[in-house]
């Protein structure tokens, strides 16, 4: 990210507490990253798939954001999220030992907020080593760091219509990851849809 030129090691400092939010134009929306125009400055931001396939170039998008900062030298990394419980739960994957920023990203890649939850409250470590970069010792882990944590939420569900969708995706060959991402977008289109209007829609967001 190049918004704030190479002099930026005092002022992120103070940028990673305000910076809570980005509102732009959208330029361009790739797997896993979105260059949003903020002002007179093109901003590129990390993102989970269900995310990038959510926004189109040329909409309005407002992003959650979470700057990071390299440990060594290079480039302060910005995440940007559509929901809350996608900021949050990306901030508490990250925590844990072993898993970090990319590893959660890949996480809400993989999974919806509500699924996550869901496998995590569950103690399913079986479903998390299906992500690329999640073996079944760190899986233990995320569930040993996060389970009493995300035990004191209400019992996370999905309507079977989703889950319907989903299984229906599957069988047509979508690979996981991008069949939560199209199912993402099209339950925020059409929360109470049954099964065949959730893979419709899933089926036009690309």
């Amino acid at each position: 990210m190049c918004v704030w030129g190479q002099r930026y090691d005092t002022s992120l400092a103070h940028l990673q507490v305000m910076l809570d939010f980005l509102r732009g134009r959208v330029v361009r929306a790739a797997p896993h990253q979105v260059l949003l125009e903020v002002g007179p400055f093109g901003v590129v931001v990390r993102v989970p798939l269900s995310v990038s396939r959510a926004l189109t170039p040329d909409s309005e998008a407002t992003l959650l954001t979470v700057l990071l900062l390299p440990r060594e030298e290079g480039e302060p990394l910005l995440y940007g999220f559509l929901t809350e419980e996608e900021r949050r739960l990306f901030l508490l994957l990250k925590g844990v030992s072993g898993v970090g920023a990319q590893k959660a990203l890949a996480l809400l890649s993989h999974f919806s907020p509500t699924q996550l939850i869901q496998l995590i409250q569950t103690g399913n470590a079986q479903a998390l080593t299906t992500v690329k970069g999640i073996g079944k010792k760190l899986a233990q882990q995320i569930l040993l760091d996060l389970g009493p944590a995300l035990a004191k939420l209400p019992q996370a569900t999905l309507p079977p219509a989703y889950n319907d969708a989903y299984q229906a995706l599957l069988a047509l060959g979508f690979p996981s990851a991008e069949a939560h991402a199209r199912l993402e977008g099209a339950f925020r289109q059409a929360p109470e849809a049954d099964a065949e209007t959730l893979v419709q829609l899933a089926l036009k967001n690309t």
